[in-house]
């Protein structure tokens, strides 16, 4: 599957894989669940997600890891 990438993606590990808390605000800080790295605030990464088609249908996002739906 093909995945998001820009801000959304883990600049230390590669991947794409979110821990989001389920009380989450625009600025909750978000981390990498598989590294553990800071990747930013959510109100950012929502906005890119958004940015590249996320809430079209174009991607889906499961336990906070993002792939794009065939």
């Amino acid at each position: 599957m093909e995945r998001l990438d820009h801000k959304l993606d883990c600049k230390d590990c590669g991947t794409i894989y979110l821990k989001i808390p389920k009380d989450v605000q625009n600025d909750t800080p978000i981390y990498c669940s598989t590294c553990g790295v800071l990747l930013g605030r959510w109100e950012e990464l929502e906005r890119d997600f958004n940015r590249q088609g996320g809430q079209d249908g174009v991607f889906k996002m499961n336990d906070g890891q993002i792939e794009r739906l065939d």
